[in-house]
């Protein structure tokens, strides 16, 4: 019955058995009916389905809220039996935001594995890496840095990876025909695209001297996808504010051209968060001793 509990404990964190089924490497089939039989041992309904998620039910919430913290030890005495074993073997989980996937997170992991073959990883790209904290050895997140930020508290070890300033940036045949804004102020009659998930909203910031402009700009074209951001400002559907370091080809080619280079930004901040070294497990911690000492 334990087994069943440890499932119910992966429905309700990822929210679907599916989900649950691919972490206990069992059919989906299978899952149902260990739900089903979980049920039936404590003769109450755990979950219920909401907008096509399984959500705990109060006596669900019970059973998660008591369970969740025995599910977790087990988990973390299992990974320090496996660290006995072989370092150079076993299962990295990683939930990375986009951006990073696509620009240098396979890289690495391609390089890592020909050193390590005995090595496996899942890769969850996601600008929501923080929220999959409990089911990943590894997240990578990006948030905007501005003077007076302050992140909220979190039981994970954070380091920096990267860190650049956005610049605002638009094709140069877009500022021919709509002209070039010169204030900040000035964006809220032009055409944005916005992507959410590298700023948390439509607020741009900038600064000149002692002064703070924190602008909500229109959501012309909002997308959580950097690339597909940078693609679209590319093509000249209106203006962009993006990392320095995603734009910087195609500012060098002249595809476009940087604007409000009087204002200071805020900067975006790339981190690797992870489980304190009582918690991880080896494999995890020597992975991400290889990313911080070459993170791009």
């Amino acid at each position: 019955m334990l087994d069943k509990m440890a499932f119910f404990i992966y429905v309700i964190r990822t929210g679907s058995i599916s989900s649950a089924a691919r972490q206990f490497n069992v059919s989906v089939s299978a899952g149902s009916r260990w739900l089903q039989e979980l049920e039936q041992h404590f003769g109450t309904t755990l979950c219920h389905r909401s907008n096509r998620l399984l959500e705990a039910t109060q006596a669900g919430q019970t059973l998660y809220e008591e369970f969740s913290p025995i599910v977790d030890k087990a988990e973390r005495i299992s990974q320090k039996l496996a660290g006995f074993q072989d370092n150079e073997k076993g299962h990295i989980n990683i939930a990375c935001t986009p951006v990073y996937a696509n620009h240098y997170l396979m890289d690495k992991i391609t390089e890592y594995t020909r050193l390590n073959p005995k090595v496996t990883f899942n890769i969850n790209v996601t600008p929501w890496a923080l929220d999959h904290a409990s089911t990943s050895d590894l997240m990578i997140s990006a948030n905007a840095r501005f003077q007076g930020y302050r992140e909220k508290d979190l039981l994970l070890v954070k380091r920096e990876l990267l860190a650049s300033p956005f610049v605002v940036v638009a094709a140069p045949h877009y500022t021919e025909q709509q002209g070039l804004p010169t204030q900040p102020e000035d964006l809220q009659d032009h055409a944005c695209l916005v992507a959410t998930t590298l700023t948390g909203s439509n607020e741009w910031i900038f600064q000149k001297g002692v002064e703070n402009i924190v602008l909500k700009v229109p959501k012309t074209i909002e997308v959580n996808d950097s690339d597909l951001l940078l693609r679209g400002v590319s093509q000249g559907a209106g203006i962009a504010y993006l990392p320095q370091f995603v734009t910087q080809d195609a500012v060098e080619n002249g595809a476009l051209i940087p604007l409000l280079q009087d204002f200071t930004t805020s900067t975006w901040s790339l981190n690797l968060y992870y489980h304190p070294a009582s918690v991880a497990s080896p494999v995890a911690s020597k992975f991400k001793d290889f990313l911080l000492e070459n993170p791009c």
